[in-house]
């Protein structure tokens, strides 16, 4: 994305201090010949910040929790099972001093390496990889431990992720093959019963006379409950179409084509769809 990366230097909680306490990205990989792929693409408001943090969850004596790290666990996992030679790079463009550029850049990046290695980064979309099980906690359950899984034993959230889709008129987010899926023909927010939308999938949500600007890229397990809730922020009058998907059964794939969708068309429009990532201060009024 022609950014001006640092060079990489070992995942280390104590030798950050030449990262800038900025808003940026950084990447994360491992120094063995055998892996070939990034394990981690993130953003941050405090990169310095967000590093150390990863780095010491990746550090623990025991597999941390996904707070205050979402990615700590994989990457624990991932330094236990082949060792730690995990690496970091960062980058500090102008443009992350914007939030939604910020996670716009992230989505883009993300979006990258599924299409140029065909598969995502081993630790996106709150994953963990096999042989491992995630530390969790919550009010109701007592707090568990994650860590190395018995003989037989295996762990829902390691299932691989789905292939990204071809980039077929990537360019184009209202085609009607953007991104090589079979989108519906357009309705209106009112409408939503009446295009009897399926359970599984993703959508697009934009404003009649904006044909290149989208106001929101969604996935959802019930697209129909999704869109009653968009009709409160987006108005009974905007747009909507749907892409079907009926193998995005978890929710890390469908997050994946999500992320394809928006980092193909950050790519594109040079800026994330007008909601995107919380912003409906942006929505047309």
């Amino acid at each position: 994305m022609n950014l001006d990366w640092s060079e990489w230097n070992l995942l280390d909680a104590d030798s950050f201090s030449n990262v800038p306490k900025e808003p940026g990205l950084y990447r994360i990989c491992h120094g063995s010949e055998k892996r070939d792929h990034l394990e981690y693409i993130g953003e941050s408001g405090d990169t310095r910040r967000r590093i150390q943090s990863l780095a010491r969850g990746v550090h623990a004596e025991e597999m941390p929790y996904r707070d205050p790290h979402t990615a700590a666990p994989c990457l624990w996992a991932v330094r236990d099972d082949v060792g730690s030679a995990l690496e970091v790079s960062h980058t500090i463009p102008p443009r992350a001093e914007d939030e939604q550029h910020r996670k716009g850049i992230e989505a883009a990046l993300i979006a990258l390496h599924r299409r140029e290695v065909d598969r995502s980064p081993t630790a996106n979309f709150g994953r963990i990889i096999d042989g491992y099980k995630q530390s969790s906690y919550s009010y109701n359950d007592p707090a568990y431990k994650g860590g190395r899984l018995e003989s037989g034993e295996d762990e829902p959230n390691s299932a691989s992720g789905i292939a990204p889709p071809n980039w077929q008129n990537w360019r184009t987010p209202l085609a009607r093959d953007w991104m090589n899926l079979d989108w519906s023909e357009p309705y209106r927010l009112a409408q939503r019963l009446d295009a009897n939308p399926p359970d599984t999938g993703v959508y697009r949500i934009w404003y009649e006379g904006q044909e290149s600007t989208l106001a929101y890229i969604g996935e959802s397990s019930n697209i129909s409950s999704r869109l009653y809730n968009h009709e409160q922020t987006f108005g009974e009058d905007a747009l909507f179409a749907f892409a079907e998907r009926s193998d995005l059964d978890t929710s890390h794939k469908r997050k994946e084509i999500e992320t394809d969708l928006i980092g193909a068309y950050y790519l594109g429009v040079g800026e994330a769809p007008l909601a995107q990532f919380g912003h409906t201060e942006n929505v047309p009024p």
